[in-house]
């Protein structure tokens, strides 16, 4: 017994050792950038290579300044999601790149040994756009605050108007459809995009009105649910811009189609102007105040023009639009008579293949026929659906010979060529041997072998012909062994509702759970920076203590988010019976972390002080709140 048991470890300690040298594997080399950037503008190109690298040639710029770089870091990562065991190592080269005045930005490529591998990325062209406004420097975060100072000082315009790069450019917030058709025909498919353009800080969406596709097949192909942002240039402007959702369109009637309008109200933040002039003091302090503004955006209604495809059509028509090419097979190469078969047919290329009806077959009289069959293998694109449907057409020949199943034909309109297209297979010759005997029972023609059916895309089965007998004996409801696990049962179950009901109660009461969470949440995060502080990284240190006091503050306090100023959570931790020594020292301590964002020479030396102080304070808040 211990001989198997120390067998069993083995093996499995040899399985799982494999297992995570094939996760680790998985390498990779690819290149991160923006797509446009302003003239002057700094901006962060990064390489990012998945494995141990080796070596790493450097790629050259032309129409930038290298500014910074390549500075080299390494992060790892490791999960268990259902049983599965991923793991990564990254190597990431960072530049800093200031970009030249006028024309664009070429990357030539930059490949990397990664163990035993050569790696290479494809050259890159960033596009640089002549005086643009909303553009943000990526190399410190005080260079953005003051760009985004700059940008809301300059006024704010949340305007949605005509559908053209011109108009949008104008807006700081705008919300945009577009379509990269406005004419096809019957049947085309369409790809519709719903973005949102922003230079502000968007906070939240609410009131959603999604737009209405009457007159059109639509089926939603992308709704992300955290939206990613990417740079992009709109008349002579930069924005943040992301997916919200994207459809696939197909139009079922002809004539002037119209998309009605999406919309919806965006919380917006911005900077409160001033009455009086600002000074070195507030940039430095960060003394802006800001508000949540509500601006209702709508993209417009859209025109579609559908034209019909030709008349005269052939009956073999099957509804197709785009590009297709077919094959006809069978799935057995020799057959006896009484034993199963298929007849396959598949429909390859792209356009509308989810709509896509069953071709006609035609199969010899002797030909038993059953149900056709078919499975989709297609995926989504710019020209809709692409791959491949295989419909599957079984039958079972009932007498020996040679039999001729006539050439299938299957038309489809060609988008390329504006014509039908008919796609016409061969004559399939099939040769059927001599087999089994068949008998007649209750006026059905079964076959006497299982093995003749069998096969048959494993859904017909040999038909049982006699009665089964149910054979007698004590069922378990006689005993009284069922009752009393019955009863523990519904013992159990009235035990476990009561639980479910009191956990939900108190899920649900939202202020009640993050109050009691505050102090785990604050523990963690204090953990985070403890390990920023072992590695001298000052900067991550005092940005996570941040976290972890304010964010404490919030859910200890019930205090919004929008409402954590200093006066505010001083008030609210003096009316909580907190010494007003200790509301100063957390006061005080915030500004400390605050303050290093933006002068963070000397800051090194009293890291561990403030980590203990900040420990100090989060026990002494939660032995009185």
């Amino acid at each position: 017994m211990y001989m198997k048991n120390g067998l069993l470890k083995f093996l499995l300690t040899a399985a799982v050792s494999v297992f995570s040298l094939a996760a680790w594997a998985q390498n990779s080399f690819k290149v991160e950038a923006p797509n446009v950037v302003g003239q002057g503008e700094r901006f962060l190109v990064k390489f990012i290579a998945s494995g141990d690298v080796a070596s790493f040639a450097r790629p050259s710029f032309s129409g930038a300044d290298v500014i910074a770089g390549p500075t080299t870091s390494t992060s790892s990562f490791t999960s268990i999601v259902n049983g599965k065991r991923t793991s990564s190592y990254n190597v990431t080269y960072t530049y800093v790149l200031e970009a030249g005045e006028s024309g664009s930005i070429n990357i030539s490529e930059a490949s990397a040994e990664i163990e035993g591998s050569t790696y290479t990325t494809k050259p890159l062209t960033i596009e640089i756009v002549e005086n643009a406004q909303g553009q943000t420097t990526q190399t410190t975060q005080a260079q953005q605050t003051q760009s985004q100072a700059q940008q809301s000082q300059a006024g704010s315009a949340f305007s949605n108007e005509d559908d053209s790069a011109v108009s949008y450019g104008k807006a700081d917030l705008f919300l945009r459809m577009s379509l990269n058709k406005t004419k096809v025909v019957k049947g085309e498919p369409i790809i519709a995009t719903l973005k949102i353009y922003t230079r502000s800080q968007i906070v939240a969406f609410e009131d959603i009105k999604w737009p209405v596709f009457n007159g059109f097949w639509s089926q939603e192909t992308e709704a992300p649910q955290n939206l990613s942002f990417n740079r992009e240039k709109v008349g002579n402007q930069i924005y943040q811009s992301a997916v919200i959702r994207r459809y696939m369109l197909m139009p079922q009637q002809t004539g002037t189609l119209t998309i009605d309008p999406s919309e919806m109200v965006c919380q917006v933040e911005v900077l409160n102007r001033p009455q009086r002039s600002r000074s070195i003091l507030d940039d430095l302090f960060d003394m802006d105040s800001y508000s949540t503004v509500r601006k209702r955006l709508s993209t417009g209604a859209l025109k579609v023009q559908v034209s019909d495809i030709p008349s005269g059509a052939p009956s073999t028509f099957g509804g197709g639009v785009g590009k297709l090419s077919m094959k006809v097979r069978l799935t057995k190469d020799s057959l006896n008579a009484n034993e199963a078969a298929s007849l396959i047919v598949e429909l390859s290329g792209s356009g509308n293949l989810n709509l896509l009806e069953n071709p006609t077959v035609v199969l010899p009289p002797d030909f038993e026929r059953y149900d056709a069959k078919s499975t989709n293998n297609f995926s989504l694109g710019a020209e809709g659906y692409s791959g491949k449907k295989t419909i599957e057409y079984p039958f079972i020949p009932r007498g020996e010979g040679e039999y001729r199943i006539p050439p299938v034909n299957y038309t489809y309109y060609d988008l390329q060529q504006r014509r039908y297209n008919t796609l016409t297979s061969d004559t399939i010759t099939v040769k059927v041997g001599k087999g089994s005997s068949a008998s007649s029972v209750g006026g059905m023609y079964v076959p006497q072998t299982q093995k003749s059916v069998s096969n048959l895309g494993e859904d017909i089965r040999y038909l049982k012909t006699t009665i089964p007998s149910l054979a007698g004996g004590n069922f378990l409801t006689m005993d009284w062994i069922y009752y009393l696990v019955a009863a523990l049962l519904l013992a159990a179950f009235f035990v476990v509702r009561k639980l479910l009901s009191n956990r939900i109660a108190l899920q649900k009461d939202v202020v009640r759970s993050r109050n009691r969470k505050a102090n785990k949440v604050a523990r963690q995060r204090l953990k985070a920076a403890q390990s920023f502080l072992t590695q001298n990284k000052v900067q991550e240190f005092y940005e996570e203590l941040h976290k972890a006091l304010l964010g404490y503050t919030a859910d200890k306090l019930s205090i919004q988010r929008s409402d954590l100023q200093r006066d505010i959570i001083q008030e609210t931790l003096l009316s909580k019976q907190v010494s007003a020594e200790d509301a100063a020292s957390l006061i005080s301590l915030l500004d400390d972390c605050e303050m290093v964002r933006y002068s963070p020479d000397g800051a090194a030396g009293a890291m561990d002080a403030q980590y203990r102080k900040a420990a100090e304070l989060i026990s002494r808040f939660e032995s009185k709140l």
